[in-house]
């Protein structure tokens, strides 16, 4: 019966919704890279990893691009939906989470508002302690890891995730080590080696 009615559905989806719901998926998956690409940049900025190549301006402003990237593309995402003329989300729908009544929206808005937050707390950051914003700035995380399961059950309920699982493990894994790395203390990388400690 379910394969009946999704046969249906498919079987009047208009040209339009087709074209609009490719546009959605293409800057999901540009959003989600750029989203692990800042994540990581952010995890090197931070902790200096990259300041000897070259040098903390260069290394920060690319990680504004990186993550503005990010941000850009997955509102262009969202946006999408609202052109949509089958599966048709209002601008609210977008805004609040589970006023769609759908988990993996609620996943996405509340990874793009989390994103805007940090955005926010940049904007301000003159205004605020250093401890206030960076405590602000981590929610970088939860913002990457809500956007990863956003994107994973997206393309679980699009059917699409046979063709994503191995794209994304591939990205999401080193995403994942590198931010596991950022929270180890750095002792372990001296005595490894890995960090020189300037006396």
């Amino acid at each position: 019966m379910l394969v009946v009615e999704i046969a249906f559905a498919d079987a009047f989806e208009s040209p339009h919704d087709a074209g609009v719901h490719e546009v959605a998926a293409l800057s999901a998956h540009a959003a989600f890279v750029f989203l692990c690409l800042g994540l990581c940049w952010g995890v090197f900025t931070s902790t200096g990893w990259l300041r000897r190549l070259t040098g903390r301006q260069a290394t920060r402003n690319s990680h504004v691009v990186l993550v503005t990237l990010a941000l850009a593309f997955a509102m262009s995402h969202a946006t999408a939906f609202v052109f949509m003329e089958g599966d048709r989300l209002g601008p609210l729908d977008l805004a609040v989470p589970f006023r769609a009544g759908d988990l993996t929206v609620a996943l996405g808005i509340v990874s793009v508002e989390l994103m805007l937050a940090l955005v926010a707390s940049t904007l301000v950051r003159r205004l605020l302690s250093h401890r206030r914003w960076l405590w602000l700035h981590r929610l970088g995380y939860p913002a990457v890891a809500l956007g990863v399961v956003h994107s994973f059950t997206g393309a679980l309920v699009d059917g699409h995730l046979r063709a994503l699982w191995l794209f994304g493990v591939a990205l999401v894994v080193p995403v994942a080590l590198v931010a596991g790395l950022r929270f180890l203390p750095a002792r372990l990388f001296t005595t490894a080696g890995l960090l020189e400690v300037r006396q």
